[in-house]
Formats: structure tokens, C-alpha cells, sequence
């Protein structure tokens, strides 16, 4: 299965070595077949797309593609930032909203269960314990990532989750966060 990040619309490049060099040099290890694409049109070719953190607004026809995209099998990532920092949880919910899923303009914070920071609280995506620093909470469809509120959801083939990153090289090898990175990568929700 081919996964796709993407870089049409302003997101953070996997291929940021500050933020993603780890994520990036165990994929290859491990064989995930994982790209970058600037071109909104080609993302479509993949079966798993990737949308961290996208600071450029979806149009009326990227999300109609979106929606064909999710109708045809193809799971898609949205993933936002706590209270609608750079106005991406806004940019995520112009297509989330198609799902019947918001990323609310809020922050989870765990004073008891986190790590070594209450803006950095562990949540469950079922049996793996997952850092999810700087989360807003998501509402909506079926919760995939819960804590001290709901960090995640899926609805249909679409997953939103309140932050970005989780999966840069400071969190990814903290807990689960790596399995729960391939998990998502290789679109099982």
C-alpha cells in the first residue's frame, strides 16, 4: 500500500529532517512506501493521503476530490494543531465537515497523565498508549484516540486528529507513538 504526504497545501514536509527525519529513516527501514506530492491532483494515485498540518486553504474542488477520493476507498489524514493556531483546525474542517468530524479550537491538557508537561498527555488508541502533544480536541464519528478528551475520530475513510506531532521527531519514539505512526501510514483505522 503506497502512502502519500502532502505538500499542496502548506503542510509540513516529511521531508523535513528537523521534524521528521526519524519517522522518515525507520519507514524506509521498515519498507513503508511512503512519498511526498506537491501536486494536489497526483495525492490521488495513493491509497493512504496524508494532510499534516495544511496551512493553505481547501477549495470547493479539492474537496469534492477528497470526497471521491474517501468514496473510492482511499484513507485520508487530516491531522490540525490546538486552538486553531495558523487557522489549520479552520483549513481541516472545511473538509471534515463533509464527514460529519471538527477539530474544535480548544487544547487537551492532562495535568496527571503526561509527559513531564500537561500540554503533552498520553491518550489510548486501542491497546498502544500514544503521546499527543499540543492536541485540540475532535468531534464527531467514531473516537480512534481518547484520553483526557478525544484526540481523534474516523468517519467513513477519514481520520482527524487534533495535532500534528505526534509523529516528529521529538514524540516518535516516546511510548507507542512509532507503532501508532505506522498504523496510521498504512491507513488501518
Amino acid at each position: 500500500m503506497a502512502t502519500v504526504w502532502s505538500a499542496s497545501r502548506g503542510e509540513f514536509s516529511i521531508g523535513d529532517y528537523y521534524y521528521f527525519s526519524k519517522l522518515t529513516r525507520i519507514a524506509e527501514r521498515e519498507k513503508l512506501e511512503m512519498y511526498e506530492e506537491k501536486s494536489f491532483t497526483k495525492l490521488g494515485d495513493y491509497e493512504v493521503i496524508v494532510f499534516n498540518y495544511p496551512e493553505i486553504k481547501f477549495s470547493a474542488n479539492d474537496i469534492v476530490k477528497i470526497k471521491k477520493w474517501a468514496k473510492m476507498g482511499k484513507k485520508i489524514v487530516l491531522t490540525g494543531y490546538y486552538s486553531n493556531v495558523d487557522r489549520v483546525s479552520e483549513n481541516v474542517n472545511r473538509v471534515a465537515k463533509h464527514f460529519g468530524l471538527r477539530i474544535n479550537y480548544d487544547l487537551i491538557k492532562d495535568e496527571e497523565k503526561n509527559y513531564n508537561d500537561p500540554m503533552f498527555p498520553f491518550a489510548k488508541c486501542e491497546d498502544l498508549e500514544v503521546l499527543m502533544p499540543c492536541s485540540a480536541s475532535v468531534s464527531g464519528g467514531v473516537s480512534f484516540v481518547v484520553g483526557k478528551g478525544i484526540f481523534g475520530a474516523v468517519s467513513g475513510n477519514v481520520l482527524v486528529l487534533g495535532t500534528a506531532v505526534f509523529w516528529d521527531n521529538y514524540s516518535i519514539e516516546v511510548a507507542d507513538n512509532l507503532e501508532f505512526a505506522f498504523k496510521i501510514l498504512r491507513g488501518e483505522f
